[in-house]
């Protein structure tokens, strides 16, 4: 019975020491997309966003986000990838993000979020090196050059 009790313990213990920091946000950037269309109502797209993004939970501090992505774009989805740099030098966490399959576009309408996705942190510079985590974001079109993105996930900070 005493090592079933200690493996049990040892469980508990290794969940809790895993255990990562809910966080959440809004990105809001100037946005330069270029665009190429390939067909009626599809084409390629690549952008460079530059803004500040705004923590709505968590430890992590407000600062500069510069994100870049490019894809492609049909009547049936929005295909599509990229990265995000958050924060100022020396402290950067850098993320890449893929757009969920079966975005759908509709170039009638334009919604809210038409671009929703995952994240994963892929790099992290000065007190971030070691941040791991991951987590999902909706993203709303350009408009007037402008962008915001709304994430959350969850995050290890290095200690």
């Amino acid at each position: 019975m005493k090592p079933l009790l200690i493996a049990a313990a040892g469980v508990s213990l290794t969940a809790s020491a895993l255990a990562g920091e809910m966080i959440s946000g809004t990105n809001t950037y100037d946005t330069d997309q270029r665009t190429w269309e390939t067909g009626e109502y599809s084409g390629y797209y690549m952008y460079d966003s530059v803004g500040a993004f705004v923590p709505h939970a968590g430890s992590l501090p407000s600062g500069p986000v510069e994100c870049h992505g490019a894809g492609f774009w049909t009547p049936e989805e929005i295909l599509g990838d990229g990265i995000c740099i958050f924060g100022e030098a020396p402290n950067r966490w850098t993320v890449a993000f893929e757009l969920a399959p079966g975005n759908q576009f509709d170039a009638q309408k334009v919604e809210k979020y038409q671009r929703r996705g995952t994240w994963m942190v892929v790099r992290g510079t000065g007190k971030y090196v070691g941040m791991t985590g991951s987590g999902s974001f909706m993203s709303g079109p350009v408009v007037d050059g402008r962008k915001t993105t709304e994430w959350e996930g969850e995050v290890e900070l290095p200690k």
